[in-house]
């Protein structure tokens, strides 16, 4: 199961391959910590990290 998490698409981009690249030093927040993200790191789809699929995230909150 998916930790809940929190991040703000608006420190990313998305490229057209469907990842995420940061673009300024973000904060990811899950129910256990807080994770430093900076600038030039890429997500992948299907890539989990933290126990975190960063792409599904972005793409859900940006959806909203």
């Amino acid at each position: 199961m998916q930790p809940t998490a929190i991040v703000s698409p608006k420190e990313f981009r998305r490229n057209p391959d469907g990842s995420w690249t940061c673009i300024k030093n973000s904060d990811i927040k899950s129910t256990y910590g807080i994770y430093r993200v900076s600038p030039g790191m890429t997500f992948k789809k299907k890539q989990s990290i933290w126990g975190i699929d960063v792409v599904e995230l972005l793409d859900q909150t940006n959806a909203n």
